[in-house]
């Protein structure tokens, strides 16, 4: 292994640049989101094969069908066993024959959605279902699909909390967070607590695979993985589109995109401003968001985008709350001088090729570099039921450095009567992060005033290849068996105490195999069996005063297996229902700021359902412009150590039941109105299950807790929208989770907001 992390960065970075140019025949994207070539096919699963043609196709549900009008993200299709039929398949008929250049497919073919293709649990969210949320967060949008536990840490989303099928969610280290392809979190294998959560205003939809996602993803996929997608540019010369929001607490922002495309060029350029004071003391931010996009479409199925980010956030933090200060005024905070600079620069190519009718060759290169510095006035006891804060501070501050290059060639073949979808990706990966922890003289000391007390830095370099077959053996059934190979090398040196450098290296297989079975048009029962891995993080705990981390730890890995059925039998009706088990060796579980690798079990059952009223009365074929949907949701979890000393106890943050369930009125699609509500059961927040509340705050059972939210929109004109909506309607109050040390106690969901908002496109 090269011993320079810095010329080893430079080194990838300097290929995946070469890689990327070598492929560059390409061309500008497709304009619709569910069309956008790199994000969908660089990585989701492809879309079904086409039949052959001695076998009848069954006619695949459009995009729209996909996300009706109204509808609730839920769980979808997936993956298990072989056949024996398939010994007796006939010789391999393959055409990489180029043809002309005018039979080439468009370079912008549509891409059909994931709830139609993956073979696996899966839910989507749409466009219009996230201009009808209107959140400010996408935490709030999350929190509605079954499995998925969100914790707010603030009301502003910048920190995601996400947590899969009962892990936990803090820092959302067990899901692998995605914006159009590309990691949300600052290192996917050295350090993978998230720091930046997307915008909500740039998304227009939003993935969310839950099982069967390990082979094309990798790590952290013990969970799933969220991807979101961003806004592609308009197909007229010129566009703009404006977002504004308002809300009482204050919070406003503003957005501007600006896109058009002129013959083969296509061009995009957003800037989003927020800025607001939160609803506690304590929580004024500012957030600056820049994007600009440029595609290119060569013609004859090539093109390309380029596509920069330079993101900006400076944010207070208010720590959290001693119990009676929770109970008597929630917008209250100890900690004046506690501030959060992030700052993420970002730049990424992906290229598409249609090789032949039955070849595609997709990349995606990508180099990013994120710096999180956080400073925290510290108690004169941090274990003391006592707010008397001490003059000085904890100051971490971390530096990332981040380089991947991730081809993806697809090809369709006949294999006797069968049609075969061959997917072969690899990725070459590179991070390099600089952890610098300091205690700073003052309490409100920063950068270069205070005495460093840890300087480390740590690399991950990745080598990774994976194979995936869907192979459709009748008309009805598909099999895709596959499997992922990840060599990884990590290093870890103290600088301050100059030790030698510590080394570790490990390679881990993933095999999956599922099956799915087309019931009828739009409705798919399906089964899993897939293997999944994290490895072992050195930022392993949610707390930045804590430095759990240890070489140590051992790499976790997990069988997931599970199986459901996804119905969507009439325009008027959804419904999604699955059951899950996970074997999970070696978790690595943090409590109270300790870090064991432990195994662990999860399983459950996950349901969502929507029914058009008026449609269902009137037995219609196709979707009503005017309807009432009742939509509901159900989760129920068990997740328990398997061994050691707390063997037979639930894990922290696992909440045994959630629920969602809501009303939805459509006019006409004119106008609509929108009542809905989630509930969240009790959580434990330590190994033990303690459940009294210590006087700090600091240990015990979060109590259950409901939430109502009230929406309303109205397209006032045709370019014109306008918001009007209330979050906690009945102002609940409720925590959302407990910490320790200098953020000890506990920290408050958002109270009742009302906001307003407007957005046009022209």
């Amino acid at each position: 292994m090269i011993s320079s992390p810095t010329f080893r960065f430079s080194l990838v970075l300097s290929l995946l640049c070469a890689g990327s140019l070598l492929t560059s025949r390409a061309g500008a994207q497709p304009r619709d989101w569910r069309q956008r070539l790199p994000h969908r096919r660089v990585l989701q699963p492809p879309p079904a094969p086409p039949a052959p043609a001695s076998v009848a196709a069954a006619p695949a549900p459009s995009a729209e069908a996909a996300v009706a009008p109204g509808t609730m993200a839920a769980p979808a299709a997936v993956t298990i066993a072989a056949s024996a039929e398939v010994a007796e398949l006939a010789e391999v008929v393959v055409d990489v024959e180029r043809p002309p250049a005018e039979a080439m497919p468009p370079a912008t073919a549509p891409v059909e959605s994931p709830r139609a293709t993956h073979a696996g649990s899966v839910s989507t969210v749409s466009e219009d279902e996230l201009d009808r949320q209107k959140a400010s967060n996408l935490g709030e949008v999350l929190a509605r699909i079954p499995g998925v536990l969100y914790v707010d840490e603030d009301g502003r989303g910048t920190k995601p909390d996400i947590g899969l099928r009962g892990l936990n969610p803090i820092r959302s280290e067990y899901v692998q967070l995605l914006a159009d392809g590309v990691p949300v979190q600052p290192s996917m294998y050295s350090e993978q607590a998230a720091y930046y959560g997307v915008p909500a205003e740039r998304v227009v939809g939003i993935d969310v695979y839950k099982g069967g996602a390990a082979v094309l993803f990798g790590p952290n996929t013990v969970g799933g993985v969220v991807d979101v997608i961003s806004r592609a540019p308009s197909q007229r010369p010129v566009a703009v589109v404006l977002d504004a929001r308002l809300d009482g607490n204050p919070d406003a922002l503003g957005n501007v995109f600006v896109s058009g495309t002129q013959g083969g060029l296509s061009y995009g350029l957003e800037y989003l401003r927020k800025r607001g004071e939160g609803f506690r003391d304590g929580l004024d931010y500012s957030i600056d968001d820049l994007d600009l996009e440029l595609g290119y479409d060569f013609g004859r199925g090539h093109s390309a985008r380029a596509h920069f980010q330079y993101y900006d956030e400076v944010s207070e933090t208010p720590g959290g709350l001693l119990p009676e200060q929770f109970r008597r005024d929630v917008s209250v905070s100890h900690k004046p001088d506690d501030e959060f600079f992030g700052r993420r620069i970002q730049g990424d190519l992906r290229t598409s090729h249609q090789l032949s009718e039955h070849q595609r060759l997709d990349t995606l290169a990508y180099a990013y570099y994120f710096r999180r510095d956080w400073y925290i006035q510290n108690y004169a006891d941090n274990a003391a039921p006592d707010a008397t804060l001490a003059d000085d501070n904890g100051q971490f501050l971390r530096d990332f450095n981040v380089a991947g290059f991730e081809p993806r060639y697809t090809l369709d073949y006949d294999l006797g009567p069968a049609h075969s979808r061959l997917t072969i990706g690899g990725r070459v990966y590179y991070d390099e992060v600089d952890r610098h922890s300091v205690t700073g003289n003052r309490g409100s000391s920063r950068r270069g005033d205070g005495v460093s007390t840890s300087y480390e830095e740590l690399t991950s370099f990745v080598l990774a290849a994976h194979a995936q077959e869907e192979l459709k053996l009748f008309d009805r059934l598909s099999i895709v068996p596959g499997v992922r190979f990840e060599h990884i090398e990590q290093t870890r040196q103290d600088l301050i105490a100059g030790t030698v450098e510590q080394k570790v290296d490990y390679s881990v297989w993933v095999p999956g195999i599922g099956l799915k079975y087309e019931l009828m048009p739009s409705s798919v029962a399906y089964a899993n069996v897939t293997r999944s891995f994290r490895p072992p993080s050195f930022g392993d705990s949610f707390n930045p005063a804590i430095s759990a981390s240890s070489l140590d730890l051992q790499a976790s890995t997990a069988w997931t297996y599970e199986g459901g059925v996804r119905l969507e039998p009439y325009a008027w009706l959804q419904a999604d229902l699955g059951g899950f088990y996970t074997d999970f060796k070696d978790q690595v579980v943090v409590s109270n700021g300790l870090a064991s690798n432990y195994d662990t079990h999860f399983y459950g059952f996950e349901g969502s359902a929507q029914l058009g009223l008026l449609g269902m009365a009137s037995a219609a074929a196709t979707a009503r412009p005017t309807e009432l949907f009742l939509q509901g949701g159900l989760s129920l979890i068990e997740a328990t150590f398997a061994d050691g000393e707390f063997e037979g106890n639930t894990l922290p943050y696992a909440a045994n039941v959630s629920a969602s369930f809501g009303a939805l009125l459509e006019l006409n699609g004119a106008a609509s109105l929108t009542f809905q509500g989630r509930y969240v059961g009790a959580r434990f927040t330590d190994n033990a299950n303690t459940r009294a509340e210590d006087p700090a705050g600091t240990v015990g059972e979060l109590e259950a807790y409901s939430v109502f939210d009230l929406k309303a929109r109205w397209r006032v004109a045709e370019p014109i929208t306008l918001h009007l909506g209330v979050n906690n309607l009945f102002d609940e109050l409720y925590a959302t989770q407990r910490r320790n040390g200098s953020q000890k106690g506990l920290f408050p969901g958002p109270t009742r907001t009302v906001y307003v908002a407007a957005n046009a496109s022209f």
